[in-house]
């Protein structure tokens, strides 16, 4: 992760995770970059209960930046940003496509699929590895999992 070697990398992540989890949240995404001379730490927060509020960020920045300054983890100057995965948030496995059945997505395959790369669709039900999407109004596609290259949510207006 940029500027920190494996055992830092390590503790950030741990640290990140603590802070998330007693915040009752979960750590959805942790990436570190250069950015000149300064790092940029980006923690993607989610919460089961409903969408993630930007009470939820400053909470959560507040305590992991009063943590990581106290164990000074990071030596170089750095910006946190914390944030939501967002309304088009990748579907990163199944579980995702669980929580999420009946909303819109798309998923772009690895290997065409019936002529198509690229599949956009309303998630059905999901077992033995695959998940359903509902393609108009009577069309329905099984799509086995691993052959997704990636799949996220479609915001709907």
């Amino acid at each position: 992760m940029g500027f920190l070697d494996e055992s830092k990398t390590a503790q950030l992540r741990a640290l990140t995770e603590a802070v998330v989890k007693d915040n009752f949240l979960e750590l959805f995404d942790l990436k570190a970059r250069p950015q000149g001379k300064k790092l940029v730490l980006t923690v993607a927060i989610d919460k089961k209960s409903g969408p993630v509020t930007v009470q939820d960020c400053a909470t959560v920045s507040l305590d992991l930046e009063k943590r990581l300054d106290a164990l000074d983890l990071i030596e170089t100057s750095y910006l946190l940003e914390v944030t939501s995965p967002g309304l088009d948030r990748p579907l990163r496995n199944l579980d995702d496509c669980r929580r999420f059945k009946g909303c819109k997505a798309q998923f772009v395959m690895n290997e065409p699929l019936e002529g198509q790369i690229s599949i956009e669709g309303r998630l059905g039900e999901t077992d033995g590895g695959q998940v359903e999407l509902r393609v108009g109004k009577e069309r329905i596609l099984r799509v086995p999992f691993a052959g997704v290259k990636s799949a996220r949510l479609v915001v709907e207006m």
